[in-house]
């Protein structure tokens, strides 16, 4: 039995999911344990093709996406894009381990495309929480 009405846009904060892009297993892991202690659902993958297909079939169970820029296959830009096209209001947080400008990554989006926050890596797990809690409030 679904607890969830057809046609609603709230989402309570126990329905939503965040997905986890990122090349780095043990990273994965980390995001995800720490998320999941803060009440969140969180779904890892390693593989962007993967993702991509995953939020194109399920994107109505996701509220925030966070996603490495740079993997292999499908790059963390063209994952946003693709993502953005089927659900513009998907929160979305780049993350990079490189020094990446605002100039960069207006470049790399589609003109419409926003994303939410560029977190660089390494980061605390504490801004982590934070930067996903503050984001979900806003949704």
């Amino acid at each position: 039995m679904s607890h969830h009405t057809p046609g609603t846009s709230t989402i309570r904060a126990g329905d939503r999911r965040i997905a986890i892009i990122d090349d780095e297993k043990d990273l994965l892991f980390v995001y995800k344990k720490a998320l999941e202690l803060h009440g969140h659902k969180v779904v890892t993958f390693d593989d962007s093709s993967v993702a991509l297909y995953e939020l194109k079939e399920r994107y109505k169970k996701y509220s925030m996406v966070l996603v490495d820029i740079r993997m292999p296959k499908v790059n963390g830009y063209q994952l946003i894009n693709e993502i953005k096209c089927i659900d513009p209001l998907v929160k979305a947080i780049l993350m990079s381990a490189y020094d990446v400008s605002d100039l960069e990554v207006s470049d790399h989006l589609n003109k419409d495309v926003k994303i939410d926050e560029i977190m660089h890596k390494p980061f605390s797990l504490i801004k982590l929480i934070n930067t996903v809690n503050t984001l979900l409030e806003k949704y």
